[in-house]
């Protein structure tokens, strides 16, 4: 079993790096540093994606597991004269979070160290009428502020029409094992694919061979999960998540999704997916055989990956496995590192254990 110690020292570097859809590049190559010695096989394909294969002592069953790399931010749409920003969301972003948050830009071609941030901005309340307070700004409405005043400034630095950018929160551990930072959905999930991976290394012989998709594009329509499992041709598939935790003031428990400290959440119909029968049982077999906790998400919210793999091909079952997080979809999210570790134990045990 994955220690708690080993986990606080992974998830930081993949919650911190930046990637949203479309250039997934700097996340993804930490994720490559962390599993190329434990595959056979390893690549980026066309689209972006990072696939990899653990070969077993037959080919078949072949097992996909999938996480996207991707997390949700900006482009720059426009920059003013007077060297502001305007920005266009990549994902789905709720407004009414934006203004006041500090955003960390990556300058096209430089390294990944090379960051420059800034803050989002509005019409200060003291400048605007009650009515306009009562309304939720727009984000065709908000700027960033990098602290210059000009655009040949802007255009020195590097920023131009097309900069990536995302809202910057570093990783924070709060008491126990509650953890908060940018990017769990879903670095959450290409974390517990590099775990069972590293399980099946240090346990050897395993019959299945086990291929990895580290998705791009997730957050703007399942794109790479689609191309990647036709490359990887898979039996059947597990898709990893983040998930919605309601397990917060003012939302009904008949109106929760999950909740944090519960184990991890099964799917059994999501917006794009029926889970295949055979799938969820095997997901529920293993579960209570190695006495794991694990919770049921209430249906059909969202979507994952798990919809274009299983339409890949001829057909691929498919089931969805999930880390219940507070927060998604905003600045900052929350979870338990507790469930985390039941995850990895039960997509290891599923390796272990699915027979067509």
């Amino acid at each position: 079993m994955m220690s708690e110690d080993s986990l606080r020292k992974l998830l930081p570097k993949l919650s911190e790096a930046i990637g949203i859809s479309g250039y997934e590049v700097e996340a993804r190559d930490v994720i490559r540093k962390e599993v190329e010695d434990l595959v056979d096989e390893v690549w980026v394909d066309a689209l972006g994606n990072l696939l990899a294969v653990r070969k077993g002592k037959q080919e078949h069953p072949r097992i996909l597991l999938d996480a996207h790399v991707d997390e949700i931010g900006f482009i720059v749409r426009y920059v003013h004269d007077n060297g502001f920003l305007r920005l266009t969301p990549i994902g789905g972003w709720d407004p009414r979070i934006l203004p006041g948050h500090r955003v960390a830009l990556r300058p096209a071609g430089t390294d990944p160290s090379n960051r420059v941030y800034g803050v989002i901005g509005a019409t200060p309340p003291h400048l605007t009428t009650a009515a306009q307070r009562e309304k939720v700004i727009s984000i065709e409405d908000l700027y960033v502020d990098i602290g210059v005043f000009s655009k040949e400034t802007v255009e020195e630095m590097g920023i131009r029409i097309g900069t990536q950018m995302t809202v910057w929160q570093p990783y924070i551990e709060m008491p126990g094992d509650t953890v908060s930072g940018k990017a769990f959905d879903d670095r959450v999930g290409c974390l517990v694919i590099i775990e069972v991976l590293r399980r099946l290394v240090k346990n050897g012989d395993h019959k299945s061979t086990v291929a990895a998709n580290f998705a791009v594009a997730e957050e703007v329509g399942g794109r790479g999960a689609r191309t990647g499992a036709y490359t990887l041709e898979p039996d059947v598939a597990i898709a990893l998540e983040c998930t919605s935790a309601g397990d917060m003031p003012g939302i009904p428990k008949e109106k929760s999704p999950t909740q944090l400290g519960q184990g991890p959440a099964l799917t059994v119909a999501d917006r794009n997916l029926i889970v295949h029968p055979q799938v969820l049982a095997t997901l529920e077999k293993v579960a209570e055989k190695e006495n794991i906790t694990y919770q049921i998400k209430q249906p059909l919210g969202g979507g994952t990956d798990g919809g274009p793999i299983s339409q890949t091909r001829h057909g691929v079952p498919t089931g969805v496995v999930s880390v219940p997080c507070r927060y998604i979809h905003s600045a900052i999210s929350l979870l338990q590192l507790r469930d985390i570790m039941a995850t990895i134990d039960l997509v290891y045990g599923f390796t272990q254990t699915w027979k067509p």
